[in-house]
């Protein structure tokens, strides 16, 4: 059972290392948007930035810039259509000259063309420069949020595998000695009354208050279906007035079918009806907390050797529970009393049969029963003396002579091992 536990705490553990690595790259790929996004609107932002920080005016040429000389001569020089003294009307000019005036339209038409190749510059739309610094703001707030989504993420992650790790480490120590021989002694006082469907696996520690960090498998009644139990906290009590002993567990949950349910508040409780509580008050005084009183004891004659203890009637009652259910009658009969048991007859016997609606249609109380089996003809049925047959309104006596009720569907030799040879032959 160990090695089972620690299989499935192993898969538990394997499973979330996945979950983790598949929950990083998610938010890894969603960090790496956000960063992306917000490395775009922060070079938008800067271009923005960039253009509102020219100057308008920066580009624009003078007006008289590019324009050539209008005629008119500057202060110390000499007009460029009268030749000065000593000069010969068409000789020709150093080129550059501060004295020249050839080289002027040359140099205003340079300036014009470097005024119309820089031009004004563009207006900045403001608008759309406050839209670039908004989207910018977002963008970084949105980071920071996944930025710290992620961060918090991690440390839960973190926290859940810690929990598991020590969950797992708690699993594997063993249990103290007094809490071993507690859980033995209960399954012994259980198993005495009858009850054999509950299987506590361990337990942390013992106190004043019951078992601490329990957990307990229950089958069902044919087997098939286990229900695993844990809890923080299992209490024991008994009421001595109606003879039930109770466990109640706490902070937990219960997993059945593959669907797991959180324990309720006021606690999920088992109840064990008709034990002896002094058997369990006597043996586990330590866990089981007795309530009310026993009743006062009644002068009754000794019982009959044939009377059978309540364990033994349980697992007689779900014998036939098996049987009848595999029988191919009309109607689907039940076993619902029985008292005492001698010579392959039971005694003090009650039936009930129903419907496919589960409606009673007929009841059978008698004194003896038997199975019956005939080999040879390969037929099973029911024995009955000394009771009263019931259909609906109808009613009719069973002699000595016997009864018999025909189980179609069942082979003797299905019988003999269901009933572990409790039979009569024909």
């Amino acid at each position: 059972m160990t090695r089972w536990f620690t299989r499935i705490l192993l898969l538990v553990l394997l499973v979330s290392v996945v979950a983790l690595v598949f929950e990083t790259k998610r938010m890894a790929v969603q960090v790496g948007d956000a960063e992306r996004a917000a490395a775009v609107w922060q070079q938008r932002a800067e271009q923005a930035e960039q253009l509102q920080s020219l100057d308008p005016d920066v580009g624009k040429s003078d007006p008289d810039a590019g324009q050539p000389n209008s005629g008119q001569p500057n202060a110390g020089q000499p007009n460029a259509g009268e030749p000065n003294a000593g000069e010969s009307r068409f000789e020709k000019p150093v080129v550059g000259s501060g004295s020249s005036t050839v080289g002027e339209p040359n140099a205003a038409a340079a300036a014009g063309t470097e005024g119309e190749r820089s031009g004004p510059s563009a207006p900045v739309n403001l608008d759309a420069f406050t839209k670039l610094q908004v989207d910018l703001h977002t963008t970084r707030q949105q980071l920071a949020a996944v930025s710290q989504l992620l961060e918090q993420r991690n440390a839960e992650i973190e926290q859940r595998r810690a929990a598991a790790a020590a969950v797992a480490e708690a699993s594997m120590k063993p249990m103290p000695a007094g809490v071993r021989l507690c859980l033995d002694t209960l399954h012994e006082c259980l198993r005495s009354e009858g009850y054999t469907h509950q299987r506590f696996l361990r337990a942390g520690s013992l106190d004043d208050k019951g078992l601490h960090d329990v957990e307990m498998l229950e089958s069902s009644r044919d087997g098939l279906a286990v229900a695993f139990l844990t809890a923080k906290l299992m209490t024991a009590t008994f009421d001595r007035s109606a003879g039930q002993c109770e466990l109640r567990f706490f902070e937990g949950h219960r997993a059945v079918d593959g669907e797991r349910a959180s324990l309720p508040e006021e606690g999920f409780a088992i109840v064990f009806n008709e034990v002896d509580g002094r058997l369990f008050e006597g043996r586990l005084p330590y866990l089981v907390r007795g309530e009310g009183a026993y009743p006062a004891a009644i002068t009754t004659p000794g019982r009959a050797a044939t009377d059978v203890d309540a364990g033994t009637r349980r697992q007689w009652l779900s014998r036939f529970d098996k049987l009848l259910g595999q029988a191919a009658t009309k109607e689907s009969w039940r076993v619902t009393r029985l008292k005492g048991m001698s010579d392959g007859q039971f005694l003090t016997v009650e039936l009930i049969g129903t419907d496919e609606k589960n409606l009673v249609k007929s009841s059978v109380h008698c004194g003896q029963m038997a199975v019956e089996i005939d080999e040879q003809a390969g037929v099973v049925s029911l024995l009955l003396r000394d009771g009263v047959l019931r259909r609906g309104t109808l009613e009719s006596t069973i002699t000595r002579e016997g009864y018999r009720m025909l189980l179609p569907g069942l082979t003797p030799k299905a019988t003999i091992d269901a009933m572990l040879g409790m039979v009569v032959k024909k």
